[in-house]
């Protein structure tokens, strides 16, 4: 997956406000889970998926990082606790409309973040 790939070569996502803020907040989060999911796992991580989650007045950032261990394949999960506020409007939006406790996958938008930067 490209994704991986684009976490570590990532600039500083430009722009101004929470947007630019929440983005450059949720690579660095996945910096840091890539690398620990690398430590714990024998095998190559090959992709990483992000998700947001509503849990009550917060969100949890989900990040799903698949490795190879032998013949078989792994699925780590990473997640982390952030306040509404620090979510943009239009990802807060869709996350609101899929309801509690439902996965939204921004794995995309962050892609697009990535490429732009």
């Amino acid at each position: 997956m490209i994704l991986t790939a684009l976490l570590f070569g990532a600039a500083v996502i430009a722009g101004a406000g929470i947007v630019a803020a929440f983005w450059n907040d949720l690579v660095a989060f996945l910096k840091k889970a890539v690398e620990k999911v690398r430590a714990v796992v024998a095998g190559i991580v090959y992709g990483t998926k992000v998700f947001i989650r509503k849990i009550g007045e917060a969100f949890k950032e989900i990040s799903r990082n698949y490795s190879k261990v032998d013949d078989h394949w792994q699925e780590t999960i990473v997640t982390r606790e952030i306040p509404a506020s620090k979510v943009p409007e239009d990802i807060l939006a869709r996350a609101n409309e899929i309801g509690y406790g439902q996965e939204l996958d921004i794995t995309d938008e962050l892609e697009m973040q990535l490429e732009s930067a």
